[in-house]
């Protein structure tokens, strides 16, 4: 609970995500204004970065944002890559390829 407290109180326009996957808990925000256009043409990109709960794991991963697709990314979970999908209805599926764990469920979107 201490987890999505802590993720509640992140950014005015952060959409405060929660799910439930085959049991696990996961809880992630996304900051829309990590998706805001550069202002100036020679600006570097912007690293988008979000903070997944996940169990008991907690790790930074790249949040995405397409529509009303919204999900993350992640690398280096022991050597491999995780994402979750998340689509408008609030049906999600987990998938880390190395470790052969594919994990779905609902997913809430808070703004």
């Amino acid at each position: 609970m201490a987890a999505l407290c802590a993720t509640l109180s992140g950014p005015a326009l952060a959409e405060v995500i929660t799910c439930d996957l085959s049991g696990v808990p996961v809880s992630f925000a996304i900051d829309r204004s990590q998706f805001a256009p550069a202002q100036d043409a020679g600006d570097p990109p912007r690293r988008r970065v979000t903070t997944v709960q996940m169990g008991d794991a907690q790790f930074p991963a790249e949040p995405i944002l397409m529509g009303d697709v919204r999900g993350f990314w992640a690398e280096g979970l022991g050597g491999s890559d995780a994402m979750l999908v998340i689509q408008g209805d609030g049906s999600a599926v987990y998938a880390n390829s190395r470790a052969g764990e594919r994990l779905t469920g609902n997913c809430t979107v808070i703004q």
